[in-house]
């Protein structure tokens, strides 16, 4: 199944004024999509119309969930021809608003086209499993350096589990104001999850999370590669059943928090007695 949507581009008085300096700037086109062979992806290929400058142009294409393309919170593709007027990426999330926007070096000097926003399609998953996002949480003190998949938190409020024992999840807030967060982001609480065992023959990702006390680092690698650092306030028990609502909130600084189980082991409904909760501050050094 494709399908496509376009941007019309409307000649104005100020683009036919400033024509010889406007299109230096690339201008937008349209996207058409299709379903991954992966399950619950998209690919997606963006077309615009290329800088009239020619000569060692550089071209990059960003693609972000995020209409301000905060540092590390986007990928750029690139450098593109600068004769070519398209690109494919596919692995993109469905059923997910994206922001796009084309960046031409030209002769020392960045030009941006304006911004373009699509939804991808609702492909089916065909299973239960969360996408990756291409972050990576990384916890020094313990030995954690892991993937980090996406669960986007729906109407229900479920909090859905990790994919397995060595993968993270980051909960997507997309459809709660006020709750969550991209790492980096001034303002956000980024919450992850992940699996403390595979009881009781396994150890899993935050087995040792308990180890963790104030002034530890928590570290998120973003997907430019760059490090977003963190500093452990406190950590805390909670009841399994407890709402969750406050742990999730944002408060106007830079938070992550992360959740996982202990306490005691219920073979019979297979669930652990508490949650522990870690909470850390971003720092900039």
């Amino acid at each position: 199944m494709r399908k496509r949507f376009w941007l019309l581009l409307i000649p104005g008085l100020v683009l036919s004024a400033f024509a010889s300096f406007s299109c230096i700037f690339p201008l937008m086109g349209g996207v058409d999509q299709a379903c991954s062979a992966t399950p619950g992806m998209v690919d997606v290929t963006f077309h615009w119309i290329p800088s009239i400058q020619k000569g060692g142009t550089q071209q990059y294409l960003d693609v972000s969930w995020y209409s301000t393309f905060p540092p590390g919170g986007f990928i750029s593709n690139g450098p593109i021809d600068e004769n070519t007027g398209w690109f494919t990426m596919g692995g993109l999330r469905t059923n997910t608003v994206h922001h796009w926007r084309v960046n031409a070096l030209v002769n020392g000097a960045w030009y941006t086209s304006a911004t373009g926003t699509f939804t991808t399609l609702g492909c089916g998953t065909g299973d239960s499993s969360a996408p990756p996002t291409g972050l990576r949480l990384i916890i020094p003190k313990i030995g954690v350096n892991a993937p980090v998949n996406d669960r986007v938190i729906g109407p229900d409020g479920a909090m859905g589990i990790p994919n397995g024992k060595d993968d993270v999840v980051w909960y997507d807030f997309m459809n709660y104001g006020g709750m969550g967060g991209f790492p980096g982001i001034p303002g956000a609480n980024a919450l992850f999850s992940g699996h403390v065992d595979y009881h009781p023959h396994y150890t899993a990702v935050f087995w040792d999370l308990r180890q963790l006390v104030p002034g530890d680092e928590i570290g998120v690698q973003l997907l430019d590669g760059s490090y977003v650092r963190y500093i452990v306030d406190w950590t805390t028990w909670i009841d399994d059943q407890e709402n969750f609502t406050q742990f999730a909130m944002k408060d106007g600084f830079d938070r992550l928090t992360i959740v996982t189980c202990i306490g005691s082991f219920d073979s019979s409904t297979r669930n652990y007695s508490n949650r522990l909760v870690v909470r850390a501050t971003r720092v900039f050094w």
